[in-house]
């Protein structure tokens, strides 16, 4: 084997992990792939040196490639498995222990969510990544809601001729970032559904956790007033994220694509149920049921996005 493609292969063996027998021959299948790539860039007159660096770097980063290799063959270790639960444990203590209203809290916990989104964009999308890229979304979910409480507090005097110069830069720039917020979360939808829907299904499935948190905050008096009014609903609510917490441990974990689906729409189901005893306690059927279809609809709406992709 030339050394170039030996190399490739050494650096790509050990990010593999799918067992002796389903490696070798994964292996085999890439030596051939490459080979296959040199001749025809070969006999399109390529010197054969550089013919043999473009057939590598025609397959990517080692790691990335092993990681998509797994995610296709549906293998995920307890420790990824275990990494992609825990943006939504972290979550749980954020919004459990009250921790989200402190600053020093709430910026440490946002740059952890950010950097390890980071890390696993850098590593080519793992199948962990997807749990913390959802969690990582909730922030400018929650910016608009900030967008929205500009808005609803300034727009009146602007209409009357009493907003300040700060208040209508404040204005105009809420008003900007709800179609900038909206492209961030629909590109990255889009993007995960170009690769597998279930991963974006994944990437989405935090923000109903965001909007039950805002809807609370909303009714406790915003931001500012909420701190005693959402007390009580805080063990609700973390208990809502530890559970998501569970359903992504299992998810990522399934050994069948038919089995991420029933996990996905278990834990959908969950929510609703807990959603509706902490939004409207005395809903009745029909709106328990109108909830779940929403919410299952949303969730599994990159199926639909992936088909037209």
């Amino acid at each position: 084997m030339p050394s170039e493609t030996a190399r490739y292969v050494r650096r790509l063996k050990p990010h593999l992990r799918l067992g002796d027998a389903l490696e070798s021959d994964f292996l085999r299948e890439i030596e051939a792939h490459m080979e296959d790539r040199v001749a025809s860039l070969v006999a399109r007159g390529v010197p054969e040196p550089l013919a043999r660096r473009r057939a590598v770097q025609g397959f990517g980063r080692p790691r990335t490639l092993a990681h998509l290799m797994r995610q296709a063959q549906l293998t995920t270790s307890w420790r990824e498995a275990l990494l992609g639960a825990a943006p939504f444990a972290l979550l749980a203590a954020l919004l459990g222990l009250q921790v989200w209203q402190v600053p020093a809290v709430a910026g440490a916990g946002s740059a952890l969510i950010i950097g390890f989104t980071l890390y696993g964009l850098w590593l080519g999308r793992p199948a962990w990544f997807y749990p913390w890229a959802g969690v990582a979304l909730l922030m400018p979910v929650f910016a608009g809601y900030l967008a929205f409480a500009v808005l609803r507090a300034e727009l009146w005097n602007a209409v009357h001729g009493a907003a300040t110069p700060y208040a209508l830069a404040g204005i105009a720039g809420a008003g900007l970032y709800f179609p900038i917020g909206l492209l961030v979360v629909a590109v990255s939808v889009l993007v995960a559904a170009r690769r597998d829907w279930l991963d974006a299904s994944m990437l989405l499935s935090p923000l109903p956790i965001v909007f039950v948190w805002i809807i609370e905050v909303h009714r406790g008096g915003g931001l500012l007033a909420a701190d005693g009014s959402l007390s009580g609903m805080a063990p609700v609510l973390a208990a809502i994220c530890l559970c998501a917490a569970a359903a992504a441990f299992v998810f990522l974990r399934a050994t069948s694509r038919a089995l991420k689906c029933a996990t996905l729409v278990g834990g959908a189901l969950l929510l609703v149920l807990a959603a509706t005893l902490l939004i409207d306690p005395s809903g009745g059927l029909m709106t328990l049921g109108g909830r779940a279809v929403i919410l299952l609809a949303f969730l599994l709406s990159p199926a639909l996005v992936a088909r037209h992709a």
